[in-house]
């Protein structure tokens, strides 16, 4: 069994280090901007991201964790995971000057990832269950036999 999650508006709050467009899309250069150790580090675990923490200090034998993200991964990145106690059997990760659709990342990334576990992608999608906050990425990967869920009713309603 194998267990995704994105980690942006579904495990983790860094919405005060992005800034939308007019048009809706992020801009990127803000975010990149925003990237530093000390602004990474007050970001904020969402409900879902405290219940993921906990799950992971008491994992059921037999599954596979990871992350899928779009974001780039630093090293302040990684140490907030782990300070966090998120710690995934693989991160997956959006490549330093990647422009991929997040679906089309994420669809790369675990193809990738399916070839080291010697393991045809379908067939590993169908024992998969992700977890993302992207209507796109998660209807991309529906199609896959993936189930998907979306993580923002869940965090709305267990907010503190």
């Amino acid at each position: 069994m194998l267990f995704i999650f994105d980690l942006d508006h579904t495990l983790i709050d860094s919405s005060h280090r992005q800034l939308t467009r007019a048009d809706g899309t992020l801009d990127l250069d803000h975010w990149r901007d925003n990237c530093t150790k000390e602004k990474i580090m007050l970001d904020q675990l969402l409900p879902l991201g405290r219940q993921v923490a906990h799950y992971l200090r008491h994992l059921p034998p037999g599954r596979l964790n990871i992350a899928c993200t779009a974001r780039v991964m630093g090293s302040a990145d990684y140490d907030y995971l782990a300070a966090h106690n998120l710690r995934f059997d693989a991160i997956l990760s959006r490549p330093e000057g990647c422009t991929l659709s997040d679906a089309d990342l994420k669809e790369k990334l675990l193809r990738q990832f399916a070839l080291t576990q010697r393991m045809p992608f379908r067939r590993l999608m169908k024992t998969a269950f992700f977890w993302d906050d992207n209507k796109t990425v998660r209807d991309r990967f529906t199609s896959y036999g993936v189930t998907c869920y979306n993580p923002l009713k869940f965090n709305t309603e267990n907010a503190q």
